[in-house]
């Protein structure tokens, strides 16, 4: 990382209102070409190994747990726990300023990680319309906003982000899993109007930055080229409540895997891999 060049931006005051208003804002450029190369390499390697999948960091989003098919939505939670680099970048140090000022944080107390999600070209499926703060503790309220930085071009045919404004001053909209399958991690509420959705089209470096709560969508990739992201959840020390939010589908979720030999599907020897 010592040959990346430091690379600084930052959001106007502008940009942090339009946040506040909307729930989300859209940059041109968050990183170097430098970087998006080198970064490239961890992402292309971290897929093509699989890596941490025994473990349930690498999955398809879209898919059964460990099923055995053509995956979809593949996904990577954790990356910085293999490439710790990946916090001293020009990504991770911007997205966490930036953060801090949409938030209203003192960037000291901002904290968190990132996981990456890959749309394969022709075939790769949506990422339903959600809201973050649904997959996580119940018992938290979370004061945390999202980076998402794509690899290549992100366009509406290959898969680019799409907002509703506003949404993120709802309260936690009732999510179920995709198909009505525990086993598939992904979320989806109905609970919106698609026809109010504001899409984001972006270069290789530019950035997103939605709250937890905002609704948000991506579609699926009916491009020649796959549409590589690779996004931060970057927050303050979350809220406890006073009563915990009810989210049954985390509880289906989990008994559900539990019940499964493996996270990882079977290699081809019919050995878990």
């Amino acid at each position: 990382m010592n040959r990346i060049h430091e690379f600084t931006v930052d959001v106007t005051p502008e940009q942090v209102e339009l946040f506040r208003e909307n729930g989300y804002v859209s940059i041109d450029r968050i990183t170097t070409e430098e970087e998006l190369e080198w970064l490239s390499g961890i992402y292309d390697r971290l897929f093509r190994e699989r890596i941490g999948e025994q473990y349930g960091e690498y999955f398809d989003l879209g898919g059964k747990r460990a099923h055995t098919g053509r995956e979809v939505l593949p996904q990577v939670l954790g990356p910085e726990k293999k490439f710790p680099a990946l916090l001293e970048t020009n990504y991770y140090r911007n997205a966490r300023r930036i953060i801090a000022k949409l938030l209203g944080a003192d960037e000291s107390q901002i904290s968190g990680g990132g996981h990456m999600i890959m749309k394969p070209a022709q075939y790769g499926a949506p990422t339903p319309w959600h809201q973050d703060e649904a997959y996580w503790d119940p018992d938290m309220i979370p004061i945390s906003a999202s980076a998402w930085m794509p690899l290549d071009e992100a366009t509406v045919e290959s898969g680019c982000m799409q907002f509703i404004p506003g949404s993120h001053r709802d309260d936690i909209h009732w999510h179920k899993h995709i198909d009505n399958d525990p086993t598939i991690h992904g979320l989806v509420t109905e609970e919106v109007d698609p026809g109010k959705a504001v899409a984001c089209p972006l270069r290789p470096g530019g950035a997103t930055f939605h709250h937890c709560r905002t609704l948000h969508y991506a579609g699926p990739n009916t491009s020649d080229h796959p549409r590589r992201a690779y996004i931060l959840v970057l927050g303050a020390p979350p809220i406890k409540r006073e009563t915990p939010f009810q989210k049954p589908w985390i509880d289906e979720e989990r008994e559900a895997l539990a019940k499964l030999k493996s996270l990882a599907r079977p290699d081809p020897a019919g050995n878990a891999g």
